[in-house]
């Protein structure tokens, strides 16, 4: 039933699939359907089908002919035209091509001709394909189409390298250079050439020719995809990608040896196509002007062009590191080509003064205060190198300061001063309400009259200020700060001020106001500044002049033409700067309109600049309010289930606004009317003037140049940058590209793969030469070497994630499974002489990478062995131990990871303690940790904490000395008496306490070598044994009771010590050596009994963990619990007293998880520990009582029984009988 059912099912199969419908079903639904999960669906499918194995046809065959046999624009010319009319089918051509590289993996020669296909051919017409497409530097869209094109071409490519008949080697050489020249690497590749070579291969000023053509991260994997296949079984083309991969990003750099966290910028710049500032920590108020003088082309474009190479008149040269100007042509020059995120301007901090001081980046300053002080800098600048004065051309306008008299004479005074912004208050609605403070004036009568010089008597007046000369940029200022000077602090007003997006400044000139109160002029002139005495009037400016005087009244023409519409000079808001926050702390940021519509089309599109953040915006009148005007807001807040609303502070608000004038023709001076005898002309003139609705051609084509001037129409292009700026920026972009290609996780498993082709054993049709071969494992090895020493390990730990370990284990199996391994890192360590064991052992300030570097030492010593490469071993180890010397003692901190590499090589075998020991390594270490000085310790505790590992090394060679047979010690017989002169000699006092300190500063269980070579040196040696108990017991009293636990374990090991003065090491330990019982050469010292009875009352800790050592102690070792029971009377009292302190409202909770080993307190914690040590001592003093009865008691019956045997004896015993029962007796 079944079979009969799969027959007919495979019927069906073959029935359909001859269908002349097929093949286009196939490709609709294959490449033609614009649904990804349809097509995704597809091709799962025929996967499957194609697995499908019937007797009546191929379908692997059918599907292969249909996929070859249709005409798609998969291979069409590179135009753009041509993308554009193909585009939807090309970019849905990724399952067409994954599903032709699924049937043409590891074709066999045979399938090849049935298929009618020679894939030698195929490739040649891939490699060809790529060798010529251009891919599109314009429209985004085409782009990505660029890169799925080049995801099937590279993923078709792979797949025809694994067919049979393939020869990688020619191929190799071209595909490879095609794809690190272009299409991977190509600024790197510019970078790696000779300097005129580089200059000579692309226009220096086309930044877009060192763009990759895989720019996705998809089209690189592909790209990596097809070098990894060409180097597998191919030695030729693995050196060729190894030679370029190390000389191309991996080389050591000398200046960049010290280097370490290293974190490139890899963003690019924003989607919106502008680029952002660095802030070094309070730089945001440079951050805000910064971004927002860029954005004005007219003075960023300017400043560009200025291209000085002299020096100016105070010596200062323009390129110099040291100039401002220079620094803000950097500045412009990055924001304008740069194609990082943002740009880093730390040399204009260094350079910038503000009052005379340099900045702390730290410290936030004023934005008014910096855009006051950098606008002077620059015009002072290029007023030296006889430059125009652009912020002077742009920002500066000119007040009018008047002094009208109202009653009598109608004289006026008028005086001069220039401006760069105007500053308003913001204790009103709006800007326009403030700016009408300017031309309101005040009345000066009475006592305040002002005195007119040409009527030499006071008179009432009004003194006010308008605006005489308005600049093509309006710069304002909101007068949101101030200062409270009863309680001595800064405030900050956050008082709603709003402004509108078209501010009309007519009614603030000259013009307007006169306008608007219908003064009329006079003949009368006002009075000359250089002729007559302003009679007080103070003007601040020096170049204040005063006017003619002039006659002022109402007149009825200007009442009849008040209903006219009255002219304008209007002004449209481009810039905003914001500062959110108090007035001690804040930040600023920018809105800023792009008014050339160069990053956009929208001729109204807006841009928030937030330091490294620049976004575009929709600023509508809506979010004007909300962003801009400060004054507060309500917000909703759930109490109870009663809603209710909250009135909170807009603590963001408009500090600045910049206006651009949109009527320039408004600014000019009125034109001079020319002197000419033509009368005709004059005539002319007349009848034109008389119909102002027609003007002459010369007045329009005059009004038209302004106008296209202003909008840039009559522009001559040229290069915006000067030559050294754009070669900087031109330099950074290459860095950048280079670094965004090679700082990623693609590029760092693109490494790791190729450097494990060597180890893959699987079988190619094209096997060229094995991959296992010794080159292979060299190329490999010298690859991953240079990576990782060059770049890897010296970026940030963020790129770096956790795939250190993966390289370890890579180089373990490259150093194991072959000896030319070995030999590349002993060249790399060695031939160069760049004291690499020193940079990675010990400079290094990341520990995770000193502990990996010294794993792969360990791994390619032990490898060593196993080849048996001696001669680099003990230049390796003889260089490792050359840096105790000096470098070890400078970089003590670091120094961890280079006493566990010597550890790990003292633990491999016996030639190796040997070879420690020819070079003197016992003296050294004991050099570098007691130092000189024989009564003072050289290191304190916290840097000996690292040294516990320093004590095993000293202790392993000592073992190896003191523990060999008598023909091996010969060979010692130099180094037996130095290591003398520290365990018994001058230096054993120093030496023996150092070890006491290791014990309370290391755990015990790191330190089982130290404890052996201790029980070794005290056997059998009575001098050595005392000095180490009298050390240990003055340790265990100076020392923190968290640190007696490791120390009463040392003595323990020492007490347990069978051999003739265990009884003698017992009694120092017990009791001491007191006055009465010290000899000579042996110094007084208390023993743990005294210890007890002293710390009962000032360290309860102190005492107990003795009484714990002690009951330990007795209950481990039988000698020791004789000793004790033959002294139990004298500490009786300190078992009563642990048992009073245990029953006294003694209360134990084990959720409070108290010891009395590892706490900081200095009273007794009543624990079940302690509770456990009472009973073990109640046991063993009762134990004892019970066992001192019974030997008094066995001792009375043995008397008595000799007395009854001696009644039984000869009279001529009866002297000694006597003598017996006395004793007994007693």
């Amino acid at each position: 039933m079944i079979s009969k059912s799969f027959f007919l099912f495979c019927f069906i199969i073959a029935t359909f699939l001859v269908q002349p419908f097929f093949a286009d079903f196939l490709l609709e639904i294959l490449i033609g359907t614009t649904s990804r999960e349809v097509r995704q669906c597809t091709l799962r499918n025929v996967n499957r089908l194609c697995k499908i194995e019937i007797s009546t046809c191929d379908i692997r065959l059918i599907i292969h002919q249909i996929l070859i046999k249709a005409r798609l624009p998969l291979w069409s010319s590179s135009g753009a035209g041509t993308r554009s009319s193909n585009q939807k089918l090309l970019a849905q051509s990724i399952e067409y091509f994954d599903l032709r590289c699924q049937l043409m993996e590891n074709l066999t020669k045979e399938k090849q001709d049935m298929l009618g296909i020679e894939a030698r051919e195929l490739l040649s017409g891939e490699f060809s394909w790529l060798s010529t497409y251009t891919t599109s530097s314009i429209a985004n869209g085409l782009r990505s189409i660029d890169n799925i094109l080049f995801i099937g071409h590279l993923k078709f490519i792979r797949t025809l390298l694994t067919c049979e008949n393939i020869n990688k080697n020619k191929i190799g050489r071209e595909l490879i250079r095609l794809l690190v020249d272009q299409f991977l690497f190509p600024a790197s590749k510019h970078m790696s050439l000779p300097i005129e070579s580089a200059n000579n291969e692309i226009d220096s000023n086309d930044d877009s020719a060192f763009e990759p053509k895989c720019s996705t991260s998809e089209s690189r994997l592909a790209a990596y995809d097809v070098l990894v296949e060409l180097v597998r079984h191919s030695q030729i083309n693995l050196k060729i990608v190894v030679d370029d991969l190390i000389n191309l990003h991996h080389r050591p750099i000398l200046e960049k040896q010290s280097e370490w966290e290293f974190m490139p910028q890899v963003s690019p710049r924003a989607s919106c196509g502008l680029v952002g500032l660095y802030n070094g920590g309070a730089t945001c108020y440079m951050n805000s002007i910064l971004q927002q003088l860029y954005m004005l082309h007219q003075i960023s474009e300017y400043i560009l062009s200025v291209n000085d190479d002299g020096e100016n008149m105070n010596g200062e040269n323009k390129n110099s590191d040291s100039s401002l100007f220079y620094q803000i042509q950097q500045v412009f020059g990055h924001l304008m080509a740069s194609k990082m995120q943002y740009y880093s301007p730390e040399s204009l901090w260094k350079v910038f003064r503000l009052w005379g001081q340099e900045i702390n980046v730290r410290e936030q300053q004023d934005a008014f205060d910096f855009f006051t002080a950098l606008t002077d800098q620059i015009d002072e600048y290029l007023k030296s190198i006889k430059q125009e004065e652009i912020f002077h051309k742009q920002f500066e306008g000119i007040f009018c300061n008047q002094m009208i008299c109202t009653n009598g004479c109608n004289h006026r005074y008028e005086g001069e001063e220039k401006f760069m912004a105007l500053n308003v208050a913001v204790k009103v609605e709006s800007l326009n309400e403030s700016l009408n403070q300017f031309v309101k004036g005040e009345v000066l009568d009475g006592n305040n009259a002002y005195f007119c010089a040409k009527c030499q008597e006071k008179r009432t007046t009004i003194k006010r200020l308008c605006i005489k000369k308005l600049p093509p940029l309006l710069c304002i200022q909101m007068k949101r700060f101030g200062f409270d000077w009863e309680n001595n602090r800064a405030l900050k007003f956050d008082d709603y001020f709003k402004f509108p997006f078209i501010l009309n400044m007519e009614p603030y000139t000259i013009e307007g106001v006169n306008k608007r109160e219908s003064f009329l002029e006079h003949d009368d002139l006002v009075t000359n500044a250089n002729g007559h005495s302003t009679n007080g009037i103070s003007i601040s400016s020096p170049s204040t002049t005063i006017g003619n005087s002039k006659s002022l009244q109402r007149t009825p023409s200007s009442l009849a033409h008040a209903s006219n519409p009255m002219p304008t000079i209007n002004y449209e808001l481009i810039g905003i700067v914001i500062h959110s926050g108090q007035a001690n702390a804040g930040h600023y940021y920018s809105y800023i309109k792009d008014t050339r519509c160069r990053y956009s089309n929208n001729n109204n599109q807006w841009y928030r600049f937030n330091d490294t953040t620049v976004e575009e915006i929709q600023l509508t009148e809506q979010m004007l309010e909300e962003e801009c005007f400060g004054g507060t807001f309500r917000v909703q807040k759930d109490t109870n289930n009663n809603s209710s609303s909250e009135e909170r502070i807009r603590f963001w608000n408009a500090y600045m606004l910049i206006y651009q004038c949109i009527e320039p023709t408004k600014l000019l001076p009125p034109p001079a009317i020319p002197s000419s005898p033509n009368t005709n002309r004059l005539a002319s003139r007349a009848n034109r003037l008389q119909r102002p609705n027609q003007r002459d051609s010369l007045s329009q084509l005059t009004d038209l140049v302004v106008q296209s001037e202003h909008n840039d129409l009559f522009k001559i292009k040229k290069p915006l940058i000067s030559s050294s700026v754009l070669a900087c920026v031109k330099d950074e972009n290459l860095e950048f590209l280079k670094n965004r290609d090679t700082y990623c996780d693609d590029y760092f498993q693109f490494i790791y793969k190729l450097a494990s082709t060597c180890l893959d054993d699987s079988i190619s049709f094209n096997d060229i030469e094995p991959n296992n071969s010794s080159l292979s494992y060299e190329l490999c090895t010298n690859l991953a070497l240079n990576y990782l020493f060059n770049t890897y390990l010296r970026t940030h730990r963020r790129l770096r994630k956790d795939n250190l370990q993966q390289w370890v284990d890579l180089l373990g199996n490259l150093f194991s499974k072959n000896s030319p391994s070995c030999y590349v890192l002993y060249q790399l360590l060695f031939e160069k002489n760049d004291d690499i064991l020193k940079l990675y052992l010990l400079e290094c300030p990341i520990d995770d990478i000193r502990q990996i570097f010294k794993q792969i030492c360990e791994c390619v010593l032990e490898s060593s062995y196993k080849y048996s490469i001696k001669k680099y071993i003990d230049i390796f180890i003889e260089q490792l131990i050359i840096l105790l010397d000096k470098s070890v003692v400078e970089q003590v901190k670091h120094s961890q990871a280079y006493f566990q590499l010597i550890y790990t090589y003292a633990n491999m075998n016996k030639i190796s303690i040997e070879y420690l020991l020819k070079l003197n390594t016992f003296i050294r270490l004991m050099n570098f940790l007691l130092g000189e000085n024989i009564d003072n310790r050289r290191w304190h505790c916290g840097q000996a904490k690292e040294f516990g590992i320093i004590h095993e090394i000293i202790s392993i060679l000592a073992l190896f000395c003191y523990s060999s047979d008598d023909n091996s010690r010969k060979k010692h017989d130099e180094i037996i008496p130095q290591m003398e002169t520290y365990f018994s000699g001058p230096w054993s006092n120093r030496y023996l306490k150092e070890i006491c300190y290791a014990f309370q500063e290391v755990s015990s269980a790191k330190l089982t070598h130290t404890l052996e070579l201790m029980e070794i040196l005290s056997t059998n040696n009575e001098k050595f044994s005392e000095q180490l108990i009298r050390i240990i017991l003055q340790s265990i009293v100076q020392a923190h009771t968290n640190d007696l636990k490791s120390l009463f374990k040392l003595l323990s090991r020492i007490l347990s010590i069978e051999d003739a003065f265990q009884r003698k090491r017992l009694q120092l330990a017990f009791e001491g050596v007191n006055e009465s019982s010290s000899t000579d050469n042996c110094q007084t010292f208390n023993g743990l009994y005294a210890l007890i009875r002293t710390s009962i009352e000032t360290e309860q800790r102190r005492a107990y963990q003795t009484v714990k050592f002690l009951t330990t102690l007795s209950n481990q070792n039988d000698a020791s619990k004789d000793y004790f029971s033959s002294t139990a009377t004298q500490w009786e009292a300190a078992i009563n007293w642990l048992k009073q302190q245990m029953q006294t409202s003694w209360q134990w909770s084990p959720a409070q998880n108290i010891s009395n080993e590892d706490t900081d307190t200095r009273s007794f914690q009543r624990t079940r520990s302690a509770q456990f040590t009472l009973e073990q001592a109640q046991s063993l003093l009762q134990q004892t009582t019970v066992l001192n009865k019974n030997i008094h008691h066995n001792a009375s019956t043995g008397e008595c029984m000799e007395l009854n045997d001696s009644h039984n004896q000869p009279s001529s015993s009866s002297s000694s009988s006597s003598q017996s029962t006395l004793v007994g007796t007693d």
